[in-house]
């Protein structure tokens, strides 16, 4: 991906990520295969990118939100622990596989949005 692509990209993973909380690495992994990016790597690439979005997010959302500090504690303690589950098993899953599962999960979460 050209450098101006990757920056048009940036902003609307960035846009995403900062409106909804989330869904940014969703359309990173999309842009990212789109152009040519083998699955594995374009879900790891995707998470350090999420990381450095999420960060201007967190800053942001610390100065102008009403955070639940007792939720994040928890929820941060457990996604600790899902990530590096996550992390470590993405290199055993075969390609094909991994694209079903995120297919899956891109429905489940859009049914569960529209109901």
């Amino acid at each position: 991906m050209d450098r101006k692509k990757s920056i048009l990209s940036g902003v609307l993973i960035g846009f995403v990520n900062g409106i909804f909380g989330s869904g940014g690495g969703t359309v990173c992994v999309y842009m990212l295969e789109k152009n040519g990016m083998e699955a594995h790597k374009s879900h790891a690439s995707t998470v350090l990118i999420i990381l450095c979005v999420s960060i201007v997010s967190a800053i942001i959302y610390f100065f102008k939100a009403n955070i639940l500090w007792k939720n994040v504690l928890f929820a941060s303690a457990g996604g600790v622990i899902g990530a590096g589950c996550g992390a470590l098993l993405l290199c055993k899953i075969p390609e094909k596989w991994l694209h079903y599962i995120f297919g899956a999960v891109m429905v489940i979460t859009a049914w569960r949005m529209f109901r």
